[in-house]
């Protein structure tokens, strides 16, 4: 059985992945023409790129989403409201750390950027963010309030940050919170959103359960604002 979701997801990712490869080889032949050898690198990587996606969606199927729903619905099966707030917390903290996306982009950052800063000191704040609010965003499905009281705000806040803070923290900024939807905190805290709603009489999980990253993203671009703002970024 595992093997044979594996091989199908194998041959999805394959699929949605061949119109990138297909372009890189046209690219490749008729305009970059780079040595046999470099391209070999390269082709090499993109083949691991495709196992490495593969495994991983399926890892994130099979252990990532059941995790996060059991999780979501037996903290509140407990009442343990508390727990699933500090929980969610740490979850968004720990997640954005090990977030490959971010961690990316965090260390193209520092090799071209002329502030004075840290790969180490930008996946903290930005991770910081996302925790400040996933631990918003479970608190908004546990209470059932409409998800525009948080996203207009904190959306408004940004903009008017970004008056007063250098582009260079403002292009930053958005970035990360960009990035932090990647493919190790989508499926688990949603998943766990999913969980929450699904034990809680009267709710809709499409409605409810969603929303999470809508809500995490917006933390990082505040926490980077705040953080240029604190580092002279005026």
């Amino acid at each position: 059985m595992y093997l044979e979701d594996l091989k199908k997801e194998f041959k999805d990712t394959l699929k949605s992945l061949s119109p990138a490869i297909v372009l890189i080889l046209i690219f490749q032949i008729f305009f970059i023409k780079m040595p046999l050898s470099e391209f070999i690198t390269i082709v090499s990587g993109l083949l691991f790129t495709i196992l490495g996606f593969t495994f991983f969606i399926e890892g994130a199927k099979k252990g990532l989403l059941p995790l996060g729903e059991s999780l979501g619905s037996s903290f509140i099966e407990k009442k343990a409201f508390f727990m699933i707030l500090l929980f969610a917390f740490l979850l968004g903290l720990t997640l954005t750390i090990a977030e490959p996306d971010v961690r990316l982009v965090a260390f193209q950052i520092t090799q071209i950027t002329t502030l004075n800063i840290t790969q180490l000191e930008l996946i903290f704040v930005t991770s910081v963010g996302l925790a400040v609010f996933t631990f918003l965003a479970v608190l908004r499905s546990m209470l059932d309030f409409p998800i525009q009281y948080i996203l207009v705000p904190g959306y408004g806040t940004a903009i008017i940050l970004s008056f007063f803070v250098r582009n260079e923290f403002i292009s930053k900024a958005f970035d990360l919170g960009a990035v932090t939807t990647g493919p190790m905190t989508v499926p688990f805290l949603i998943a766990l959103g999913v969980g929450i709603v699904s034990v809680l009489g009267g709710r809709d999980r499409m409605e409810s359960g969603f929303g999470i990253m809508a809500i995490g993203s917006i933390g990082p671009i505040l926490a980077i604002l705040i953080w240029g703002l604190i580092r002279g970024g005026i």
